[in-house]
């Protein structure tokens, strides 16, 4: 007897999870063509979305490039030693060697006393007032390339350097550098903000369509609940509706903000020519896509689900 129950059980469990997930398959479908049937009140309020969406979107990729090229700047942090005037050539390269051998240094570059002072007659144009100088005032340089690229780590090194008896000034200057990532930050601070906020609009903007929804299909709703049927059974087209809005404006911020950078691409290719350099943008990876498209889809979801939960209990047979 208990066999034939749990025979008698298993399909009718079945049956329901199969009608539950038909029904939500046909709201899927049905909400998809309600939106298919209104092209204007579509159209409009994807643009809407995918407008406000590509504002927060094209902040981030702007954040991002820069946080490429400052680390570029970052990780080209050169340590300038000006050695003491009375250290001779021969001792200039030792040292060089022996701060070239440290566990925190990349690369070393000596530059001597004499190629400093006849880089700056050639580019300074005071030639022939330095000719009319008794001797060479410039000292023996070594350029210093650090492994690290944390500043602190870099700072210790300086500290380190600079306590070495030949070296008489050990400078690095990157106040420039810590100037222009706090800079970064207070970007990236308000870019948060403003993704916050717009992404409220966009649950302004879907909500007050499924409310209009809502509205336009207000005897509908009466005479199914006449008939019995549930609030999740006629909530479901609208949650639908809003995800769909969600999704599709979310695709359309994203073409918004790639047609931009394309745009600009040109002119970067010129400036490219022109400073013989080789800066490129950064635009959306896979990963950048589907967060992007997913959160679209969940404030969609949530924007139609505020409203429904508002709107759809007012709606009572009489």
């Amino acid at each position: 007897m208990a066999g034939s129950n749990i025979r008698r059980h298993k399909p009718a469990t079945t049956n329901r999870i199969s009608a539950y997930l038909l029904h939500h398959l046909q709201s899927l479908v049905f909400s998809l063509g309600k939106i298919y049937q209104a092209p204007a009140t579509t159209i409009m309020t994807v643009a809407v979305i995918g407008i406000t969406l590509s504002l927060p979107g094209g902040f981030y990729l702007f954040l991002k490039n820069i946080d490429a090229m400052s680390g570029d700047f970052r990780s080209s942090s050169q340590i300038g030693l000006y050695l003491d005037l009375d250290v001779s050539e021969k001792r200039a390269r030792a040292v060089e060697k022996d701060i070239g051998s440290m566990a925190q240094v990349e690369s070393t570059r000596f530059i001597s006393r004499d190629m400093s002072l006849e880089e700056f007659r050639q580019n300074s144009g005071f030639g022939k007032s330095i000719d009319t100088l008794s001797s060479n005032p410039l000292p023996h340089t070594i350029i210093v390339e650090p492994v690290a690229a944390d500043t602190f780590e870099i700072r210790n090194l300086v500290n380190k350097l600079q306590a070495m008896p030949e070296i008489e000034i050990a400078k690095l200057d990157t106040e420039w550098l810590e100037r222009l990532y706090t800079i970064i930050e207070i970007a990236r601070r308000s870019v948060t903000i403003i993704t916050i906020l717009f992404a409220c609009a966009v649950l302004l903007i879907i909500g007050n369509t499924i409310r209009l929804d809502i509205q336009n299909r207000y005897q509908e709703i009466i005479v199914t609940k006449l008939i019995g049927a549930t609030d999740a059974f006629i909530r479901r087209p609208f949650l639908y509706g809003g995800v769909w809005y969600g999704l599709l404006g979310g695709i359309f911020s994203w073409l918004i903000v790639e047609i931009g950078y394309l745009a600009i691409s040109g002119p970067l290719e010129r400036l490219n020519l022109l400073y013989q350099s080789e800066m490129t943008l950064i635009t959306f990876s896979f990963h950048d896509f589907i967060i992007l498209i997913t959160s679209s889809t969940l404030l969609g979801l949530a924007g139609s689900w505020i409203a429904v939960a508002r709107h759809l209990n007012q709606i009572e047979p009489s």
